[in-house]
């Protein structure tokens, strides 16, 4: 009977420690200036840009890895304006942008809604926290909707690209 008891607890502890190595493993964190992982980001950023040599300020750096896969956000300012984008990595293959806003130019309130809406169910995949990796978007998605609804033609997004195709 003790046995029993001793191997039902033992496995109890287990199962109710085993969330919490994953969610460890599961951090977000901000990479160090100038490491590869950082520099290959800020690599995927510059790509196309006329002048490779512009320079962003980041005002939020953040990457999540989740197993092989990765998620990023960066939320910054560059030599055109302020922008937000998200880029993820599947294993090895390079990061890739997948989503973005800048300034300039203007969207409806129903596409920002969709396009924030996307995000948030991509950064959902991740398994974490949406606004752990990007602060925000969780209200900022909401606040869209219900924009959206009310008038659909509002202008209230910068220039969007990657998201909903």
């Amino acid at each position: 009977m003790t046995r029993s008891w001793c191997a039902r607890g033992t496995a109890t502890i287990l199962f109710v420690l085993a969330p919490t190595a994953v969610a460890k493993s599961q951090t977000v964190h901000t990479p160090v200036a100038g490491s590869a992982e950082r520099t290959a980001i800020v690599k995927t950023l510059h790509a196309g840009d006329d002048d490779p040599q512009s320079r962003f300020t980041f005002r939020q750096f953040r990457v999540l890895r989740a197993g092989s896969r990765a998620i990023a956000y960066v939320h910054g300012a560059g030599p055109i304006g302020d922008f937000q984008a998200i880029l993820k990595r599947d294993g090895q293959a390079p990061w890739r942008k997948v989503w973005g806003e800048s300034d300039g130019g203007s969207n409806s309130c129903e596409t920002g809604a969709q396009h924030y809406a996307w995000a948030l169910r991509l950064i959902r995949t991740y398994t974490a926290a949406p606004d752990a990796i990007f602060p925000g978007i969780v209200a900022r998605t909401g606040e869209l909707k219900r924009m959206a609804q009310a008038d659909p033609e509002l202008q209230c997004v910068g220039d969007l690209d990657g998201g909903p195709e």
